[in-house]
């Protein structure tokens, strides 16, 4: 008997034939006896089965009577039998040995100091034949009986972080993403959940794949009733071949198991996430409000209109000015130029320093757009080197009009980096917003597949030029949230989590991509209006409320915006510099409401001593009267000053019968906050409510 402990969680393991996971939950006293446990939950033999338990093991093999999917897929017979095992109070390292075949294979569990359980699996020939690696994954975990349903996350451009539940019975609930990035369609994450569970309540089970290639993850529920999650890396056919003495290892995933809903879950992957910033010194300091240049002017720009527009964006209150599409040699629009990473002198005949100069003049850092893995058919670089791009013969095509460059080449890493080193030396760049604009097909390079080869180059041209300019931040931007995952936690600053900058469709997207990842990594701006995406028109404070709860940046051309809607940015730019260090360092709670239109989200100071709460509806409600509003995350024996951030709502603050009691700033105890709630009229569409929480002494009046 093993276990493994983190702060609030215990796994529990079990060698005999096999390694079995004999509990995983709230953490156990260290007197606990195992054997107990064990014992308590061993399972007998059952009719038409083989005379052994095969059980669903960490390691699931195919030929050992298990009728699910294994856990590890060669051509042939394998038979991996446990014969070391290395444990210490956070970590349990299994070796096992197929004899037969001479290959080595190793798991790895680990208990993260923010709760997380890391796990990584390895496999290495040390045999003389070559053999071909189908699958081998990095989880491989028995769930709880509890975990009857699932939530699986899904998307598409400009729809990014969809969720959809369904009831796990005798099926498989599998992704799988070839597109050759994290993409969008969920394939890195796995969540299973008991039926009753919520934002605040609950048991939930909830994985992530930190890589940021392809991926595949599944739950399979067997006959028998037992239920399995597996997750790692999708190989393609001969992608992965073990020739003597080599070893393949999986990327790690990462997973949690919450007693405290989908709250819990945030509180472990935010926890572990800020930890790999820090020790990777990444985005350190405040998180700068953003103003991105792209749907102000797309690609009409210049540099007269550039400093123009610098001006305005100081004026309310940015302080990073982003230079987005448009600004290399030859780009007017998206067919052509991407690899020719040289300043265009048509349109900056003193190339980017003069703009660069006037944004440090007016309190500002320069940040600037880059594609480099993407090369176009219309370039210098392609017409130099065609054969630097990802292809099979002649087969080429191309996603908005581009290819992709081959990382797996040492020499096309080698010039990629050159160019961006050269580039960031020569000028006062403060930050990249790298972008990733298409999947990778066909993923061959010399004829053999190379999806994984093409990420392990990736990481190394962004490794290497991180370790040479390491106070320029790099935001991961893939046509939106194309490469969000932990994988690009300790080379990223933050994440654009989608194109789609409509308020309303940023609520859904970021509530569910905050399962994952805090607020301060989550880029989101300040459209236009009507909406470039969605077409829709939403008042300004609706729009900045929305985008304050995550790293606040604005894409809307000031100079088009009406007096009105200007100073409401502004102050709104002003209100996020105020309370960013509360909402980049507290907890963040959503809360469940009767009205699932109904947003409700609270950041609360690590202490409980304040919290800024966000509560919005986007669409009519169905119902006269809204439900009550019941705010999270505040310490209940607590009693907090209560103030209603203006502007107000002009159609709540009329249905109000006593606008006065509001505007006392009443005190109000925590529990009442949570349980009881107030009443603030969410009944009309973009509508939202921005509400400071100030918790006061038990003698204050």
């Amino acid at each position: 008997m093993f276990r493994i402990d983190g702060p609030s969680t215990t796994a529990v393991f079990h060698l005999e034939r096999h390694v079995t996971l004999v509990s995983f939950g709230r953490r156990l006293a260290r007197d606990t006896d195992l054997s107990v446990i064990a014992g308590a939950t061993m399972q007998g033999l059952r009719e038409s089965q083989p005379d052994f338990d095969p059980g669903l093991t960490l390691l699931p093999q195919a030929g050992h009577g298990f009728s699910g999917e294994p856990a590890i897929a060669l051509p042939g017979f394998s038979n991996f039998e446990p014969v070391d095992v290395e444990t210490r109070p956070d970590r349990l390292v299994v070796t096992y040995r197929d004899e037969g075949r001479h290959l080595l294979l190793r798991t790895r569990w680990e208990m993260l100091p923010s709760g997380l359980l890391s796990s990584a699996a390895e496999i290495e020939n040390a045999g003389r034949i070559a053999i071909p690696l189908e699958w081998l994954a990095a989880l491989s975990l028995p769930l709880p009986d509890w975990a009857g349903e699932a939530l699986q996350v899904h998307g598409h451009w400009g729809a990014e972080f969809q969720l959809a539940g369904t009831r796990l019975q005798t099926r498989k609930v599998e992704k799988v993403n070839r597109t050759g990035r994290s993409g969008f369609d969920g394939a890195h994450y796995a969540i299973a959940h008991e039926g009753w569970a919520n934002e605040t309540v609950g048991k939930v089970v909830a994985a992530h794949l930190a890589w940021s290639g392809n991926c595949r993850s599944f739950i399979e529920t067997l006959p028998t009733g037992e239920r399995q999650l597996q997750m790692g890396e999708w190989l393609a056919p001969g992608e992965i071949i073990l020739r003597p003495g080599e070893r393949y290892s999986s990327p790690e995933a990462l997973l949690v198991c919450s007693e405290a809903g989908f709250n819990g879950v945030r509180s472990a992957f935010h926890a572990e996430a800020r930890t790999r910033q820090r020790a990777s010194e990444i985005g350190t300091g405040p998180r700068k409000v953003h103003f991105n240049s792209w749907e102000a002017v797309y690609f009409d720009l210049d540099e007269k209109r550039l400093f123009a527009l610098a001006q305005a964006s100081a004026a309310i209150g940015a302080e990073r000015f982003v230079l987005d599409d448009g600004w290399f040699k030859g780009r007017r629009d998206d067919h052509s130029s991407l690899g020719d990473w040289f300043v265009d002198l048509e349109r900056f005949p003193r190339g980017l320093t003069p703009l660069i100069e006037h944004v440090a003049s007016l309190g500002m850092d320069f940040g600037l757009w880059v594609e480099p893995e993407m090369v176009s058919a219309d370039s210098d670089l392609y017409r130099s080197h065609p054969d630097w791009c990802l292809h099979a013969g002649a087969y080429r095509p191309t996603q908005r009009h581009q290819l992709v460059l081959d990382l797996t080449r040492a020499d096309v890493r080698e010039h990629l980096w050159q160019l961006l080193d050269t580039l960031l030396r020569n000028h006062g760049i403060a930050y990249l917003k790298w972008d990733h604009n298409r999947d990778l097909f066909p993923a061959i390079s010399g004829g053999e597949s190379a999806a994984h080869r093409q990420t392990l180059g990736f990481y190394e041209v962004v490794d290497r030029l991180r370790a040479l300019h390491p106070r320029v931040e790099i935001e991961s931007c893939a046509s939106g949230g194309g490469r969000v995952d932990f994988g690009m936690m300790t080379r990223a600053a933050r994440f654009w989590a989608s194109d789609n900058t409509d308020a309303v469709e940023r609520l859904r997207i970021q509530r569910a991509m905050s399962l994952f990842y805090p607020l301060q990594m989550i880029g989101s701006h300040v459209g236009a209006a009507p909406n470039p995406t969605t077409g829709r028109s939403l008042d300004m404070a609706f729009r900045a409320r929305v985008a304050m709860f995550a790293h606040f940046g604005v894409e809307a051309d000031p100079e088009e915006l009406s007096d009105h809607d200007r100073a409401t940015l502004k102050a709104h730019a002003a209100l996020y510099k105020k309370w960013r260090g509360l909402l980049h360092s507290g907890d963040t709670f959503y809360g469940s409401c009767a009205d699932p239109d109904i947003t409700i989200m609270t950041v609360s100071a690590p202490d409980r001593s304040q919290a800024l709460t966000l509560v919005a509806r986007a669409t009519q409600s169905g119902a006269a009267i809204a439900p009550a509003i019941h705010i999270p995350g505040l310490n209940p024996t607590w009693r907090y000053r209560v103030s209603l951030l203006e502007p107000w709502p002009e159609a709540a603050r009329k249905r109000f019968t006593d606008p006065a009691f509001w505007e006392r700033q009443p005190v109000i105890d925590g529990a009442t906050l949570g349980d009881i709630g107030v009443q603030l009229h969410v009944v009309r569409p973009e509508t939202a409510w921005l509400i400071h929480l100030a918790a006061v002494p038990q003698t204050a009046e």
